[in-house]
């Protein structure tokens, strides 16, 4: 009787113990099924099924499985590093308690792929099946991109060609441009100029171009824009090239307006031509001379319109000037007379009564009158050398703030 009392102890122990990791398992399993119910109505809800359930991962193991997950997530961090919502999905899919979160990752990296599909060029829906049908379509594109380069490929002295050309149709229009800056003069500015000439190193590099040195430009190790930085490397060794690669190099190169050295000039009577610098000119001087340059390309592209389109252009020149009250009277002066001479009507703000000599000063005035604010404008017309001004007799404008 002990013994078998001590083997019922024993037998009760083990029942218990038994019956709590049931418990358990049985925790753990209704979880797992719950989860696997929640995959399934996801992966039909969202017609990825079929991707997901695939019977050559049913034989292999959970540490197969596990290595395989591990390596496909470390790639797709990559992926999605610049997405924040995927990123975010990512990172909550990564909680081994909740494994349903990777269907739901795997969901959202499919529907980002299936928002993306170009269906001008890929007929299906699936995006695995469209990335497929891309990388082929991109291998037949490139394919046909380097046959069409081959065919199309320009030699160097075509190039060289072409940048001497745009060069001399450019210094035509500025030459054109100098005819009509020739008639201007205010202040003791008697005339303006434009000079352009070609920097000494890219005008080698032309020279270049049309020499022997195939060598750079037939072989396949270089782009064309990567060969004429080397190119222009060879033929100014002394030039560094800072920070910049070879093919931001070759692709400024390209462009025909860094061959180009521009400057002003301004004619000041007895003192000649003159470069136009902040010490030769006085400010407004200086302001007129850019005014006057701004001028002359207005009228260029008003006479390229009227050319162009058949039919007369009246053109609305107004040119505004903001903190005018930092020039003195002389420079006002100055970009009056310019104006005067052009036909162009000069709009100036100024914190403080400037009085010109020419033209009309609004005053702007704010009162308080019963709680309600209003704005009295007056305005005020100068009367050449004299200087004096008359008041308005009558209010030009009231307007309620």
């Amino acid at each position: 009787m002990t013994s078998t009392e001590l083997e019922m102890k024993g037998l009760a122990k083990r029942l218990k113990k038994v019956q709590k990791e049931y418990i358990e398992l049985r925790t753990y399993v209704v979880a797992a099924k719950a989860g696997w119910c929640s995959v399934l109505r996801l992966a039909k809800a969202n017609d990825v099924e079929r991707r997901l359930h695939k019977r050559e991962l049913a034989y292999m193991s959970a540490g197969e499985l596990r290595s395989m997950s591990d390596k496909s997530l470390g790639a797709l961090r990559l992926a999605v590093a610049d997405n924040e919502d995927l990123r975010d999905s990512l990172r909550q899919s990564e909680d081994t308690s909740k494994p349903e979160r990777k269907v739901l990752f795997y969901i959202a990296v499919y529907q980002h792929l299936r928002e993306r599909i170009r269906q001008d060029i890929i007929r299906t829906d699936d995006p695995v099946e469209a990335i497929e049908e891309m990388e082929v379509e991109l291998a037949r594109l490139t394919e046909e991109l380097t046959q069409r380069e081959n065919r199309l490929a320009i030699s160097s002295e075509s190039v060289s060609s072409i940048i001497k050309k745009t060069i001399q149709r450019e210094q035509n229009r500025i030459r054109m441009l100098n005819q009509g800056l020739s008639n201007i003069h205010f202040g003791q500015v008697k005339g303006v100029r434009l000079n352009v000439k070609i920097r000494e190193s890219h005008e080698q590099l032309l020279v270049a171009l049309t020499g022997d040195h195939k060598d750079l430009f037939e072989t396949t190790r270089y782009t064309f824009s990567e060969a004429m930085a080397k190119l222009f490397q060879r033929v100014n060794p002394h030039i560094d090239m800072g920070q910049r690669s070879p093919q931001v190099l070759g692709e400024e190169l390209l462009d025909y307006r860094n061959y180009l050295e521009l400057s002003v000039e301004v004619n000041r009577g007895s003192d000649g031509w003159l470069q136009a610098e902040s010490g030769a000119l006085s400010t407004g001087e200086a302001i007129g001379t850019g005014q006057s340059i701004l001028l002359m390309v207005v009228q260029s592209w008003e006479e390229e319109s009227r050319r162009l389109r058949s039919k007369d252009i009246l053109p609305c020149r107004l040119l505004f000037l903001d903190e005018a009250a930092r020039l003195d009277a002389k420079s006002i002066a100055t970009l009056f007379e310019l104006c005067d001479r052009q036909g162009m009507q000069l709009l100036i703000a100024a914190p403080e009564n400037i009085s010109p000599e020419k033209g009309t000063t609004y005053k702007l005035v704010r009162k308080v009158f019963k709680d309600h604010e209003h704005v009295h404008v007056v305005g005020l017309r100068g009367f050449g050398e004299n200087k004096r001004l008359e008041e308005a007799e009558q209010l030009v404008e009231q307007a309620t703030v």
